[in-house]
């Protein structure tokens, strides 16, 4: 079963919310940042986003018998062009990638992996990603060129495109913002993912409650939502005493506080004056933070309001629909 079949809608946070909880702490709150207020039910079975592939809690456990027809069925028969992005519907890395596809308009298609029949240790897929998750990508353009890790993925997808294109397109033709686009991934792949991920396990999938472990692991995303905010209100706070400079006096002064100004809701961004992936690499995890009682809209404006922008894209949108 290769993209979308169905139907089938892979929003994550409505994977998520599949987990039977009585929490409504954030959820209407940051319904209004998923795909326009409108929420969409998926029909995917959770799985840990911290495992992603790997052994599901002992819970979860079942016979199952391995099938790997369909993959070795795929690999048998490549495409000639464009990408695959082998993904699963509840893991948001690999929807960071579908995203970067998306916004780039090139064409791809999305192999949901189905772990229950063990599709991710197929031979052809290990052959491919040795540590065996998602999500990996076959560039077939480049010669059946295979990648794993989300960072190295949305990297390379973006300066194939500025190579062939000329246009630096969710990336940066400044080697210095290069070097900051790189450095915010790196720090969403290794600090903010990893943390949410495991804040999620203990909270729902972990064989005993562990509330130390929760508490240690939310506590931490909050850090790293708070270097993010911090980021975002100074580059807001530049930008509109750049363009509103006839109040800057006052705004210096705190006689008119920032909010007063008509540049407050102007998109911001964390490196230069335009969307890249480093702001996109934080889109999916933005989307189920909710559920480890996290309240974006609340604790970190700056973040929500990027974040809504960017879910308001129709290249986004269409990635969290697994389209």
């Amino acid at each position: 079963m290769m993209g979308n079949q169905s139907g089938q809608v892979s929003n994550l946070s409505s994977a998520l919310r599949q987990v039977h909880i009585n929490s409504n702490n954030t959820a209407s709150d940051q319904r209004n940042i998923v795909l326009g207020d409108k929420f969409i039910d998926s029909q995917t079975a959770v799985q840990d986003p911290g495992l992603q592939g790997q052994q599901q809690p002992q819970h979860q456990h079942q016979e199952q018998e391995l099938d790997y027809s369909r993959i070795t069925n795929f690999f048998q028969n490549l495409p000639l062009e464009g990408y695959t992005l082998f993904s699963h519907r509840s893991a948001p890395n690999g929807f960071k990638v579908a995203i970067v596809l998306s916004e780039l308009k090139v064409p791809y298609q999305t192999i949901f992996l189905d772990f229950n029949k063990g599709e991710h240790r197929a031979p052809e897929f290990v052959s491919l990603n040795p540590n065996a998750r998602v999500p990996a990508l076959i560039d077939h353009g480049l010669d059946n060129f295979a990648l794993w890790e989300s960072g190295a993925i949305m990297i390379h997808l973006v300066q194939k495109y500025y190579k062939e294109t000329g246009s630096p397109v969710l990336w940066s033709d400044d080697l210095t913002e290069q070097s900051q686009i790189n450095a915010w991934l790196f720090f969403q792949s290794s600090g903010h993912a990893p943390m949410i991920g495991q804040a999620l396990h203990f909270k729902y999938f972990h064989t005993q409650r562990v509330d130390s472990a929760i508490e240690r692991y939310v506590e931490e995303v909050r850090r790293v939502y708070g270097v993010v905010e911090m980021t975002l209100a100074q580059k807001r706070e530049a930008l509109i005493m750049d363009l509103d400079s006839e109040n800057s006096a006052s705004y210096s002064a705190g006689t008119t506080p920032l909010s007063q100004s008509r540049f407050f809701d102007y998109p911001v961004w964390l490196v230069g004056d335009k969307l890249t992936i480093a702001d996109l690499a934080f889109v999916p995890w933005n989307n189920v933070v909710d559920r480890i009682g996290i309240n974006i809209k609340a604790e970190f404006p700056e973040v929500y309001k990027c974040t809504k922008q960017m879910m308001r894209r129709p290249g986004v949108i269409k990635a969290l629909r697994g389209e």
